[in-house]
C-alpha cells in the first residue's frame, strides 16, 4: 500500500539475541519480519553487555541495529538505580537521533516503555507499547513497576497484549479497556511450516529448560509409559536450570536410549525436530504466549499443553489436549492419548488455522493496521 512509505518505524526490544541459537527475545525477529517492508529500525539499549558503547549490525543481514551497552561490566545493585539514569540519558539521546521516526514500538512496559514515552516527547510522535512479562504478579506486586507501567500505558497511543490472559492481567492496573488490545505473537511461517509426516515415533518438549516449563515432569510422564510403548522415543530440545536434573533422572532410570537431550537449539534445528516428531508436549505452568506451541502447531503437531494461562487459547479438540501442568499421570494419559489416536489430528488443518492466526503476512497486515490508526 502506498501509505507504508509514511510509516517510519523505530523499535525498542526489551531482549534481543546475541547469536544464532540465543533465545533471549528471539520473538523479536518475527516481529521484525513481520513489517520487513517498512525497513524499522532497532535500537537495543542495554546496562551492560559484552561490549560497552554503541555498535551497528544488519543482524542476519536482515535488520538494521544499534546495540547500546552502557557498560561491559556486570552492574552491583547498589549502585544500579545511577546506571540506570545513564541508560535513559543514553538511550533518549541516540532514540531522538532518529529524527524521521513517525512511531515507536517498545516491547515492555517498565522500562522500554518509559524510555519510548521520552524520545516520543523528543520526537513528538506516539508509541505503542507490547507487554510480555510474565508471571504479570511480578509487575502488579511491585508499587514501582506497577506505577511506571501505569504510567506508560496511559501515555501510550496503543497497548498490546500477546494474549487475553496478558489483557486481563494489565487492566488490573486500573488502565482503560478499550486501551489495550489483544494481539497475540507472530509465528515465523518461513522456518515454521507444514510437511506431511504423521509416522514419527518422536515426541517432542522444547524449552528452556526452567523448573515451571515443566521439562523434567515431560521426562517423568514419558517414563510411565516407556515400556508399552517401546517403538517411541522423547526428544527434549533446550538449557537450563534443569538440564542436569533431566540428564540424572534420564542415567538414573536407564533411559539414554530412549530420551535424547539435545541442547541448545536454533530456529532451523528446531523446526527441523518438529517436522520429525509426532506430536509436542509443554507442561509450563505459565505463559504469556506461549510462542513455540504456536511454532509446533504451525508445523502441524498436536500438542499436549498446559490448561493454565495463555496457550490454552488456541487449543482445541482440534489440534491438542490440555492437561494439568502439575500432573504427571495427566500428561503421561495425555500423550498415550495420542499415540494412540495420532492419526485422527489433521496435521493441515491445524497448520493452517495457525498460519491464518499468527503467520507473519497476518501478522504484519495487522500491525500495519495499529501503526496508522495511531498516526
Amino acid at each position: 500500500m502506498s501509505d507504508k512509505k509514511h510509516i517510519n518505524l523505530l523499535v525498542l526490544p526489551e531482549l534481543f539475541p546475541e547469536f544464532d541459537g540465543d533465545w533471549k527475545g528471539v520473538f523479536i525477529e518475527d516481529y521484525l519480519k513481520s513489517v520487513q517492508s517498512l525497513n524499522p529500525q532497532t535500537l537495543y539499549v542495554r546496562l551492560s553487555g559484552k561490549q560497552k558503547g554503541v555498535t551497528d549490525e544488519k543482524y542476519q543481514d536482515q535488520f538494521y541495529l544499534k546495540r547500546v551497552n552502557i557498560t561491559d561490566k556486570k552492574v552491583m545493585n547498589l549502585i544500579k538505580p545511577l546506571m540506570y539514569i545513564k541508560w535513559f540519558i543514553k538511550g533518549v539521546k541516540i532514540g531522538a537521533s532518529y529524527s524521521e521516526t513517525t512511531v515507536i514500538h517498545a516491547h515492555g512496559g517498565v522500562l522500554n516503555g518509559t524510555l519510548a514515552y521520552l524520545i516520543g516527547k523528543k520526537l513528538n510522535v506516539p508509541f505503542i507499547v507490547t507487554e510480555h512479562v510474565g508471571p504479570y504478579s511480578s509487575v502488579l506486586n511491585s508499587r514501582i513497576k506497577s506505577k511506571i507501567s501505569k504510567f506508560v500505558f496511559n501515555k501510550a497511543a496503543k497497548v498490546l497484549a500477546v494474549s487475553q490472559h496478558q489483557k486481563n492481567e494489565i487492566l488490573k492496573l486500573g488502565i482503560s479497556d478499550d486501551k489495550v488490545e489483544v494481539s497475540f505473537n507472530p509465528v515465523n511461517t518461513d522456518i515454521f511450516n507444514f510437511k506431511k509426516t504423521t509416522t514419527s515415533k518422536n515426541i517432542l518438549f522444547v524449552s528452556r529448560l526452567d523448573e515451571f516449563k515443566g521439562g523434567l515432569r515431560t521426562v517423568k510422564a514419558f517414563h510411565k509409559i516407556s515400556n508399552k510403548y517401546t517403538d517411541y522415543n522423547l526428544i527434549i530440545g533446550g538449557d537450563g536450570e534443569e538440564f542436569e536434573a533431566i540428564r540424572a533422572y534420564v542415567e538414573e532410570n536407564n533411559l539414554t536410549s530412549r530420551i535424547i537431550l539435545k541442547g541448545t537449539l536454533t530456529k532451523l534445528q528446531i523446526t527441523g525436530l518438529l517436522k520429525e516428531s509426532s506430536f509436542f508436549v509443554f507442561p509450563s505452568r505459565h505463559e504469556t504466549f506461549g510462542l513455540v506451541v504456536a511454532e509446533a502447531l504451525c508445523c502441524g503437531l498436536p500438542v499436549v499443553c498446559t490448561n493454565l494461562t495463555a496457550p490454552k487459547e488456541f487449543i482445541n479438540e482440534e489440534n491438542g489436549i490440555l492437561i494439568d501442568p502439575d500432573s504427571i499421570n495427566e500428561i503421561s494419559g495425555a500423550m498415550e492419548d495420542l499415540i494412540l489416536n495420532r492419526d485422527k489430528y489433521n496435521s493441515e488443518k491445524i497448520h493452517n488455522e495457525i498460519k491464518g492466526r499468527f503467520g507473519l503476512k497476518s501478522f504484519g497486515d495487522y500491525l500495519l493496521t495499529v501503526y496508522r490508526e495511531v498516526l
